[in-house]
C-alpha cells in the first residue's frame, strides 16, 4: 500500500510538474514522449519566450506564430538540449533566432502590401526613458555564453530566485550567484558598446521592466500544447497546424542544422589541411629526403636546443594539432547524433522506406587523394546525417566509395538525400573558402 501510494504522488507530481527541475521534465518527456511534461515545460517557460516574441514583433499574430514555432522546434529538437538543466536558457536561444526569422518574413510580406495598396502609418510608442535599449537588449543578451545567459534568464528574467536557479542548474547556490554576478558585468559591458550606459543595480532594473515575462494567453498556450502533440507524432495534417508556423519551424531547423555543419564542416577542413600536412612529411621521411635546411654547424649544448625546433618538434606540433581537431570532430558527433536520432520521423518501424540512389563526385574534397580506401567523409556523413538509418548502425541505407570516378553512392530516403546534399555543399564553400584565405 505504501509503494502504491508513493506511486500515485509521484505520477500527480508528474503530471503538474511543479516539484520537478528541467531537467526532471525534459528527460520524462525523451523516455515517453508524454505530453504532461511538455505541457509544463511550456507553461513554466512560456512567458519569457512570448516576452522575446512580443518584444522583437510588432503584430500579435507573428509573435504567436513564433511562439508556438519556438515550442515546435523543442519537440523535434528536445535531444539536443545539453546540459538537460539548461532548457530555459535553449529556448531563449531559439526564441531570439525564431522572432528574428518571423520578423524578417513579416517585412517581406508588409513590403509586398505596400505595393498593393497604402498602409496606414503606426502609431507612435509612447516615450521611453531608454529608447534605444529595446531594440539591442535581446541581441546582446543571446550573445552570452550559456552559463551567463542561463543565470540572467533564471533570475533577471523569469524572476526566480538564487535558490531556485541553483536547484534547477544543479549547482551550488553562491556559483549561481557568481554567475549572476559576471553576467550582469558582461551584459553591461556588450550594451555600452551599444551606447547604452547602465550600471549593475540599474541592469537589474531594466530587466525586470523590458525583459520580463509577459502573461500568455491561455489559448496561445493550449493552441501550442495542441500543436506540439500533432507535430511529435508525425506527418501532420493542413489544418492542424498554422501553415505559417510550420514555414517558420521549419526555417528555424534548417538554419539549426546548417549551422551545425558549418562549424563541422570548418573542422573538418582544418582537420584535413593539417592531415595533409602530415602526410607530407611522412612521405618525405620515408623517402629519405632531408628538410632544407641551412649548414650551420652546431656543437655542444646548442645543439639540443636546435633539434627541438626543427622538423621533429614541427611533426609533434602538427600532430598535436591533428588530435585536437579529432576531439573537435568527435564531440560535435556526440552533439550532433542525439539531434538527428531524435529528428527521426515517426512511424511503422517495419515499414520499408522509399530509397533513392544519387551519385556525389568528391574529388574536389579528396585533396589529390587518389587510393581505393573509403575516404574520411563517409564517416563524416554517416556519423552526421541521421545516424541510426545507416547500414553500419543496422539502418537501411548505404554509401560505398568509387576510387575510378571519386564518386561516393548514396542509397537514402529523399529527406537523408536533402541533408547529405546540404553537407556536401557546406563543405565544398569551407574548402573554397579556405583556399581563398591563402
Amino acid at each position: 500500500m505504501n509503494r502504491l501510494i508513493e506511486h500515485l504522488r509521484s505520477g500527480l507530481a508528474d503530471r503538474d510538474g511543479a516539484d520537478a527541475t528541467d531537467g526532471q521534465l525534459l528527460e520524462h518527456y525523451l523516455a515517453r514522449r508524454d505530453e504532461a511534461p511538455f505541457a509544463a515545460l511550456v507553461r513554466r517557460h512560456g512567458p519569457m519566450v512570448w516576452g522575446v516574441c512580443r518584444r522583437l514583433l510588432v503584430h500579435p499574430q507573428d509573435a504567436e506564430d513564433a511562439f508556438q514555432a519556438t515550442f515546435l522546434v523543442l519537440v523535434r529538437k528536445a535531444a539536443s538540449v545539453v546540459p538537460r538543466s539548461m532548457v530555459g536558457n535553449w529556448l531563449y536561444g531559439v526564441a531570439y533566432q525564431t522572432a528574428v526569422k518571423a520578423r524578417a518574413v513579416a517585412a517581406r510580406r508588409r513590403a509586398r502590401e505596400r505595393q498593393v495598396t497604402e498602409m496606414p502609418e503606426r502609431e507612435s510608442a509612447a516615450a521611453d526613458p531608454w529608447p534605444d535599449l529595446q531594440p539591442v537588449l535581446d541581441q546582446e543578451l543571446s550573445g552570452l555564453p550559456d552559463r551567463y545567459r542561463a543565470v540572467l534568464v533564471l533570475c533577471d528574467i523569469e524572476g526566480k530566485t538564487r535558490k531556485e536557479a541553483a536547484r534547477q542548474l544543479a549547482v551550488p547556490e553562491g556559483t549561481v550567484a557568481g554567475w549572476l554576478a559576471r553576467s550582469r558585468a558582461m551584459l553591461a559591458k556588450r550594451l555600452a558598446r551599444r551606447g547604452v550606459v547602465l550600471s549593475g543595480g540599474s541592469l537589474a532594473a531594466v530587466l525586470v521592466e523590458y525583459a520580463a515575462p509577459a502573461t500568455v494567453p491561455a489559448a496561445v498556450v493550449s493552441s501550442t500544447i495542441e500543436a506540439a502533440r500533432h507535430f511529435a507524432a508525425g506527418p501532420v495534417a493542413a489544418a492542424a497546424i498554422p501553415a505559417p508556423v510550420v514555414t517558420l519551424t521549419e526555417g528555424v531547423l534548417k538554419s539549426m542544422l546548417l549551422n551545425k555543419l558549418k562549424v563541422v564542416a570548418i573542422v573538418v577542413v582544418a582537420a584535413a589541411a593539417v592531415g595533409t600536412g602530415l602526410t607530407g612529411l611522412a612521405v618525405r621521411a620515408t623517402a629519405g629526403e632531408e628538410p632544407k635546411q641551412k649548414s650551420i654547424p652546431v656543437v655542444g649544448p646548442e645543439r639540443g636546443a636546435k633539434d627541438a625546433g626543427g622538423p621533429d618538434a614541427e611533426l609533434r606540433q602538427i600532430k598535436a594539432e591533428l588530435e585536437k581537431l579529432r576531439a573537435e570532430v568527435d564531440a560535435l558527433k556526440k552533439q550532433i547524433r542525439p539531434t538527428d536520432a531524435g529528428s527521426a520521423p515517426a512511424g511503422p518501424v517495419d515499414a520499408a522506406p522509399k530509397l533513392v540512389t544519387k551519385v556525389y563526385p568528391i574529388k574536389d574534397l579528396l585533396g589529390g587523394r587518389v587510393d581505393d580506401e573509403a575516404p574520411p567523409i563517409i564517416r563524416v556523413i554517416t556519423n552526421i546525417v541521421e545516424p541510426t538509418t545507416w547500414n553500419v548502425s543496422g539502418g537501411f541505407g548505404s554509401i560505398e566509395y568509387f576510387s575510378v570516378g571519386q564518386s561516393l553512392v548514396v542509397s537514402q530516403t529523399a529527406h537523408v538525400q536533402e541533408q547529405v546534399q546540404t553537407l556536401m555543399e557546406a563543405l565544398r564553400k569551407a574548402v573554397s573558402e579556405n583556399k581563398a584565405s591563402k
